[in-house]
């Protein structure tokens, strides 16, 4: 209902989102759009009888920040109150120009996050190289398919460390140079709410019989650990900080702490990025102390408004104010 919302306020072309249960895996809820009447199943189109969670993958713009500011801290080259100049808005590098879209000046760590800058981004990165980025890119799953128990699943198109080019360390901590299907930002964000434990995500919990007994059960599966517990608490509040005071204080909760990030990225067309097609996107946790679940929600070209603040990240405060209302109701939490 929210998605849909969303979906058709902004003009959106295509839109989807994916709520995960972070400690065990479980996907509570999925839904893309458009979809198409399954009482008329001869009407559906091509384009509506994809699952985009799993089915299409995109650069996630500034949500993939998230791996860079653990592998920053994980790798103990910042704190929160590290300074960072960023440039008032606008970085040459060579022959190009990297933009903020506000200007700032000095920045600590935790607000250049907080902030969403580019700029500062890329020089905390510089602080531990291509070859740390690159393990935690793939410690936190973008290099792999989730191994989520439903058919189709893709993997983006991320090259192996040995492919990247000069200015790939300027794109790649910023989430440029590299794609993402839905679901692994669901898995990925959930490394952080669940103490640095990137966990598959799972649609089946158990195949039971007429009687209610078990006949097949499919427990939860830890892949392994990307980063320490006390990492993954600091990133937590950094995203904290998003949410209250960044950019992505309209996902803010009443009486429920949530963390997040946003990201509006830029299509790619023809091998130059479009000042005119955008992916909102919107990835985060509630609550902020013992998060009980995910949320990932991405729309594809809204328009006229296109940014992630005010299209996805109002999705997130609804679906989870309400999801939490409703397990808390049911006694699942």
């Amino acid at each position: 209902r929210e998605l849909r919302k969303a979906y058709d306020k902004y003009n959106a072309r295509a839109a989807s989102i994916v709520v995960m249960n972070p400690i065990t895996g479980d996907i509570l809820a999925m839904a893309s759009l458009p979809s198409f009447n399954l009482n008329a199943p001869a009407k559906r189109s091509r384009d509506s009888v994809r699952n985009r969670v799993i089915n299409d993958f995109f650069e996630p713009g500034s949500v993939f920040k998230i791996v860079t500011a653990a592998a920053a801290l994980e790798e103990n080259v910042v704190d929160f109150k590290s300074p960072f100049f960023c440039e008032n808005g606008e970085y040459r590098i060579g022959r190009r120009v990297l933009h903020d879209h506000t200007p700032h000046g000095v920045l600590t760590f935790k607000e250049v996050i907080e902030k969403s800058s580019n700029i500062g981004t890329v020089k905390v990165a510089a602080l531990f190289g291509p070859g740390r980025m690159y393990k935690y890119m793939k410690g936190f799953g973008f290099y792999d398919r989730t191994g989520i128990d439903l058919p189709g699943e893709v993997v983006g198109m991320n090259r192996p460390i040995s492919k990247w080019s000069g200015v790939s360390m300027f794109a790649i901590p910023m989430g440029h140079e590299v794609t993402t299907t839905a679901i692994q930002l669901a898995s990925a964000v959930s490394v952080i709410a669940d103490n640095g434990y990137l966990v598959r995500p799972r649609i089946v919990k158990e195949i039971i019989d007429e009687r209610g007994q078990a006949l097949k059960e499919f427990p939860p599966r830890v892949v392994r650990k990307v980063i320490s517990p006390l990492t993954a608490a600091k990133v937590r509040s950094i995203l904290r900080g998003v949410v209250e005071s960044g950019t992505g204080k309209k996902a803010r909760i009443e009486e429920v702490s949530a963390g997040g990030k946003t990201g509006t990225a830029q299509k790619v067309e023809q091998g130059v990025y479009s000042h005119e097609r955008f992916i909102a996107s919107f990835v985060g946790f509630a609550p902020v102390e013992r998060p009980a679940l995910s949320i990932v929600v991405c729309v594809d070209e809204p328009r006229p408004v296109y940014y992630c603040g005010d299209v996805a990240a109002p999705v997130f405060k609804t679906v989870m104010d309400e999801s939490l209302k409703y397990l808390n109701a049911k006694g699942a939490l």
